[in-house]
């Protein structure tokens, strides 16, 4: 045996010991390193409202940039309202409704009609006041009043808040039509539960979860709720993701589209979409109900241009916060 056979013998302990001691270091950097936190995501956010995954091509984002927290609180509900014992019976009982021989979601009376949407868990109680005969605008602040004073009348505080930049300024037109807020007759008053200043919604819900529509009047012509009210608390923070991030994870079909709209057809493919120009962003919280977890997300305006072509206007939302499919 050589000097350099002797050498290379020597040599092959160290190296072992070297792998073994890189090997152990490694394990114990991985151990003591904080992972990012990720929340689970939501089914909602894999499929669209019609139960279709969309594969985006194309993704840009042409809005105006908005101020996004560092970190966002994440919420759990502590107790919950039932509205079909404290408003639904209640209304019902209060109106002398009687049910729908063939309908069971659905009872009536003179010009009251109180249904209720099963698939939204959503009820819709229609008063139907005399038609107005004057043209006098309607108020906003003695409107949103109005609509609170029906929620006093039963005793229930829900803690809701207008969403006084999202309402519907309506004519006098037999088919009503969007007006200027001092020529309107009538007012759609979107309503929610806010958390840390940002609205409130239910899955992948595109519409706000409680309404009320008011005539010049201030009579109410109809009330819209949901079935449940949830209280919340906060469970724990987490550190936002970037629009950039977020942009991403629409290309990798981290998405849900909620709503979707075209002037051509009513029955819209929307399985590929060739390009997606996001004009918009604001952020909303979501309340999955099978996770029990209310969190963040971003919601985009967006114009799709789907396979055939078509152009289509949108809203889809992705997580504002890291989240994962759970395993």
């Amino acid at each position: 045996m050589n000097k350099e056979q002797k050498k290379e013998i020597k040599i092959i302990p160290i190296l072992i010991i070297f792998v073994i001691v890189s090997l152990l270091i490694s394990a114990i950097l991985i151990a003591i390193t904080p992972q990012k936190e990720k929340v689970s995501q939501t089914d909602f956010v894999t499929s669209n409202y019609n139960d279709t995954q969309s594969t985006f091509k194309k993704v840009s984002f042409t809005g105006r940039e908005i101020i996004v927290p560092e970190k966002f609180k994440l919420y759990q509900p502590t107790s919950s309202v039932s509205l079909i014992n404290e408003l639904a019976d209640k209304i019902i009982k209060d109106y002398q409704l009687e049910q729908g021989e063939k309908l069971n979601n659905y009872w009536t009376r003179e010009n009251y009609t109180l249904i209720k949407n099963s698939y939204e868990n959503r009820w819709s109680f229609d008063l139907n006041p005399a038609k107005i005969d004057n043209k006098v605008t309607i108020i906003t602040d003695e409107a949103i009043t109005t609509c609170f004073d029906f929620y006093s009348k039963y005793n229930i505080n829900l803690s809701l808040v207008a969403q006084e930049d999202e309402i519907s300024y309506l004519d006098g037109k037999l088919q009503q039509e969007k007006s200027e807020p001092e020529e309107a007759l009538y007012l759609q008053i979107p309503l929610t539960y806010e958390l840390d200043g940002y609205p409130v919604f239910y899955q992948s819900e595109s519409n706000y979860p409680f309404f009320c529509k008011i005539n010049n009047n201030y009579e109410i012509e109809r009330i819209v709720f949901k079935d449940v009210f949830y209280m919340f608390e906060v469970v724990k923070e987490m550190p936002s993701i970037s629009i950039d991030q977020a942009i991403k994870n629409i290309k990798n079909e981290k998405v849900s589209i909620i709503d979707a709209q075209s002037q051509i057809v009513d029955a819209i493919d929307l399985n590929w979409i060739n390009e997606a120009d996001l004009q918009s962003v604001s952020i909303d919280y979501r309340f999955d109900e099978n996770l029990k977890l209310a969190y963040p997300f971003y919601k985009f305006k967006a114009k799709l241009t789907n396979s055939a072509g078509i152009n289509i206007q949108a809203e889809i939302i992705t997580p504002a916060v890291a989240s994962a499919v759970q395993e």
